[in-house]
C-alpha cells in the first residue's frame, strides 16, 4: 500500500471516528427526557371589552399551579406606559376537601407584585394594567367566584374611554 493510500484511509478513519463520537456526545445532551411533563394552554381573545365591562375566566381544575399571563395591546394606536402586561400564578383549593378559595401571586403592568388570597382581599384584585401607574387602572384581574373558580378582566370606566382588547393564557 502506498503511502499516499494509507495516508488517506487513515484521514478518512479519523474522520469517522470524530463522527461517531459528535454523534454520540449530541445523544447524550438530547437524553434528558420531558415525558413527565405536561402543559396544556389555553387562549382566549377577548375584543372590544367596553369600558366599566368585564369578562368570566374559568379556571382549570386542576391540583397544581395556574399561571395567567393577560396582554392588552393598546386599541387607540398607542403605547400603554408602563406595559400592556399583567400576570399571576394561582392555586384554585376546589372541591369538597379543598377551602374553596383562590390564592395568588399578580403582577401589575409595572412589575410590582402583591399576594394575597380570596378569604382575606375584600377587593379580590389579582393584578392590575396602570394607565401610567399606580392608582389609574386601566384593567385589573379580580377573582369573581373563589368557589366556582372563576376570575374576571374587568376594563375601568373612569380611566378609559376606549373598548379594550385582551389575549389571555392560562398555562397548567
Amino acid at each position: 500500500m502506498s503511502q499516499k493510500v494509507a495516508r488517506h484511509l487513515f484521514i478518512l478513519c479519523f474522520c469517522l471516528f470524530s463522527l461517531a463520537v459528535l454523534v454520540q456526545s449530541q445523544t447524550v445532551s438530547t437524553a434528558y427526557s420531558t415525558s413527565n411533563l405536561l402543559v396544556n394552554v389555553t387562549q382566549i381573545k377577548i375584543t372590544g371589552l367596553a369600558p366599566g365591562g368585564s369578562e368570566t375566566v374559568q379556571l382549570p381544575k386542576v391540583t397544581g399551579p395556574i399561571r395567567i399571563e393577560i396582554s392588552a395591546p393598546s386599541s387607540n394606536g398607542g403605547v400603554q406606559t408602563p406595559s400592556e402586561l399583567m400576570w399571576a400564578l394561582v392555586n384554585w383549593d376546589f372541591g369538597t376537601e379543598g377551602s374553596g378559595q383562590i390564592t395568588w401571586i399578580g403582577t401589575n403592568s409595572d412589575g410590582s407584585t402583591s399576594g394575597s388570597n380570596s378569604y382575606s382581599s375584600a377587593s379580590g384584585t389579582i393584578a392590575n394594567i396602570w394607565a401610567g401607574g399606580s392608582p389609574a387602572v386601566v384593567s385589573s384581574l379580580k377573582v369573581k367566584d373563589a368557589t366556582t373558580g372563576t376570575l374576571e378582566i374587568v376594563r375601568s370606566s373612569t380611566t378609559t374611554s376606549i373598548s379594550g382588547n385582551y389575549v389571555v393564557r392560562i398555562y397548567y
